[in-house]
């Protein structure tokens, strides 16, 4: 119709109707492209608000990973120091020698950091990550996977260097078979052989220089993941709410 229009107005020359025309043409499109774009908008701004959302829950899961296992390495550092201390005295008297036990045993403890990422990897996978939040936000969270990577290359690094282990063909100690525990194991330690054995104490030692090593890496990515759940409770205006769970 528009176009049947504007070849009369052209045949009649009747040019000022056809530059209207021509206007009403160009206006249409231009509002159309602009409906579209600002569609388009409100997807993306959708999908970014999704992915927040989605990243804030998967930060909560994350600060709680690190805590439980930070935890375990505070607790089983408190057991190892007396341990090394009474194996150093050969003093036994009225210690708790389960806590010991675990002490001496927890030398070698290195598992995998493996928190929840798959958000995060999805999040770069579609290149979304550069219009999630602001700066402030984005570093938060850079920082954070930096950290983690770290701790993933020392870990692999740690287990390549450390040789020692308490059990390690050293008859003060005996692995024995415990049914309906989570691992079906159990320790007997001869605690007054262990303690006249300089080089098990020298180990010991040297074991413990390691683990709190390892602690510390463990404790510096928790504060990264806290910051980032802090960062991202900013941006979704949902509060940081770390999930405890056990991780076996």
């Amino acid at each position: 119709m528009l176009l049947r229009r504007m070849i009369s107005h052209v045949k009649a020359q009747n040019w000022l109707a056809v530059f209207l025309d021509f206007f009403i043409v160009v206006v249409g499109v231009l509002i159309a492209f602009q409906i579209t774009e600002w569609s388009e908008q409100r997807e993306a701004a959708k999908r970014r608000e999704a992915a927040l959302v989605r990243l804030h829950d998967e930060s909560e899961l994350a600060v709680g990973y690190f805590r439980e296992i930070v935890g375990m390495y505070d607790d089983r550092s408190v057991h190892r120091s007396e341990a090394i201390r009474r194996m150093i005295d050969n003093d036994w008297e009225g210690v708790d020698l389960d806590a010991m036990t675990t002490g001496i045993t927890s030398v070698g403890i290195l598992p995998s950091a493996s928190p929840p990422r798959s958000v995060y990897d999805e999040v770069i996978s579609t290149g979304q990550f550069s219009e999630l939040g602001d700066p402030a936000l984005r570093t938060s969270i850079s920082d954070y996977y930096g950290r983690l990577s770290f701790l993933q290359g020392q870990i692999l690094y740690t287990r390549s260097i450390n040789a020692y282990f308490p059990d390690w063909q050293h008859p003060g100690i005996i692995l024995t078979f415990e049914p309906g525990t989570a691992r079906e194991r159990d320790y007997e330690i001869d605690f007054d052989l262990v303690s006249n054995d300089p080089d098990f104490i020298e180990g010991m030692i040297a074991g413990n220089n390691s683990m709190r090593a390892v602690a510390g890496w463990w404790r510096a990515v928790l504060e990264g993941a806290e910051q980032m759940c802090k960062e991202l409770a900013r941006a979704t205006g949902q509060p940081c709410e770390p999930v405890e769970e056990s991780i076996g």
